[in-house]
């Protein structure tokens, strides 16, 4: 976390309806670059490898009686898709965005399993 940033900064909590529904509305977010210092960064430097992850938005979704499931879903555009530094692209969390007016729109349907 960084100095000076709120706890719940560019987080927040979304409570569905009875259907399972929820909206959510925000700017896109931005491909950043992972820190290079330490371990983390000598690793990446030895590997020769870049330290940008892809835009992407992170979610926790959860309902009683269900296992949590814990993902990002990804926007089709962006240069790091493909050699993201955590590989954690793949083509079932590539959102779809759809023109609307004043933006676009995304949906995707997470689908949560039966706690065991």
């Amino acid at each position: 976390m960084r100095v000076g940033l709120p706890e719940w900064n560019l987080r927040g909590t979304w409570i569905a309806d009875d259907e399972g529904h929820f909206e959510i509305h925000s700017l896109q977010p931005a491909p950043y670059q992972i820190p290079t210092d330490g371990a983390c960064g000598q690793l990446i430097e030895a590997a020769g490898w870049h330290a940008w992850r892809p835009a992407h938005l992170h979610f926790k979704v959860s309902a009683p009686g269900y296992e949590l499931i814990t993902t990002q879903l990804y926007f089709p555009g962006d240069p790091h898709n493909d050699d993201d530094i955590a590989s954690a692209v793949k083509p079932e969390l590539m959102l779809d965005p759809q023109p609307v007016e004043g933006g676009v729109a995304v949906t995707y349907d997470f689908v949560l399993d039966p706690e065991a």
